[in-house]
């Protein structure tokens, strides 16, 4: 029975197969999840940030210190890019609609669904189609993959600034890894294979936070929100990539994917800043809509424009 072939025939499929499995199971018979020990640690959410730092530690582990400068040049320019439209798009909501939004989404649901992003399936996807430095960009990508980047981007100065601590906390996996196998090149190869094993229980972790019934709360709202992600801000990060880094775009795609963390940013930044608290309870259920959508479409974008423009695999003789 050849079940691996056929999960690789699904894109980023060594990722998204086992986080389709697991998010049914969180939304049929979510007390299988829950019973504790190895169980609950390795296949629920709560392994989520752990098996994040074991990815970070691989992916540093295959980047040579020579590629450090195409690691920073192409997920600097995602994550600039990823921050500038977000704070135009947070800018041009408040200015023009107010702090209500448009269409039921409001500012705060609009500023996370173009703020956060999501490492795991960038991850997932470059193994199947990036090189060696659009897999070490998840360490840059990763910086940004937290709650604080959308509560800064609302511009509130209410003294909370930007947690610098999350930014050091996803470096220091990156750089042990880094370090320790540019010390040692016997490290780097004991780790060569180990991305597919962390993707696959990274999948499982994520899919056990899914709840797949947020899909028939689905309204205007989540129409607006899908509509900006894939109709205004993915072409942005595409002729981005193209243009700047003068790459195919599938990176860029991978790269504009809904983060997990979008679902848990309304409350958070509904606790720091309390304008926003009468939008929290909506915002949470568009962001649990549209990251269900953004999950399970974005491989397929990106499986269409690396049969369009190329992937890493074909291009990295180039770079």
């Amino acid at each position: 029975m050849d079940i691996l072939g056929k999960v690789n025939k699904v894109p980023g499929g060594i990722m998204v197969v086992p986080m389709i499995i697991t998010a049914l199971i969180n939304t049929f018979i979510p007390a299988v999840l829950k019973i504790g020990g190895p169980t609950t640690a390795a296949f629920s959410g709560a392994g989520a940030m752990a098996t994040i730092g074991m990815l970070l530690f691989v992916a540093g582990s295959q980047t040579k210190y020579s590629d450090l400068g195409a690691v920073c040049a192409r997920g600097g320019l995602l994550v600039v890019v990823r921050l500038a439209v977000a704070f135009t798009g947070a800018w041009l909501t408040l200015k023009f609609f107010g702090i209500g939004g448009i269409c039921g989404a409001s500012a705060l649901a609009i500023t996370i669904s173009l703020a956060s992003c999501n490492p795991g399936v960038y991850a997932g996807l470059m193994q199947s189609y990036g090189d060696n430095v659009d897999k070490a960009a998840m360490g840059v990508l990763n910086l940004i993959a937290v709650p604080a980047t959308p509560l800064v981007i609302l511009g509130i100065a209410d003294g909370t600034g930007f947690d610098y601590m999350s930014a050091v906390a996803s470096l220091v996996p990156f750089v042990l890894g880094m370090v320790l196998a540019n010390s040692d090149e016997k490290i780097r190869k004991l780790f060569s294979t180990a991305t597919p094993v962390v993707l696959f229980f990274l999948g499982c972790c994520l899919g056990a936070s899914i709840n797949l019934r947020a899909l028939s709360q689905a309204g205007a709202a989540n129409i607006v929100l899908i509509g900006l992600i894939v109709c205004v801000f993915l072409p942005i990060m595409i002729t981005a990539d193209k243009l700047i880094l003068r790459r195919p775009g599938y990176a860029a795609v991978a790269a504009t994917c809904l983060g997990g963390l979008s679902v848990v940013a309304p409350r958070i930044i509904g606790e720091r800043l309390p304008q926003y608290q009468p939008y929290v309870e909506s915002a949470t259920a568009q962001m649990a809509v549209t990251l269900v959508f953004c999950i399970f479409v974005f491989p397929y974008i990106t499986k269409f424009v690396v049969g369009k423009f190329g992937s890493g695999v074909v291009t990295d003789k180039t770079n």
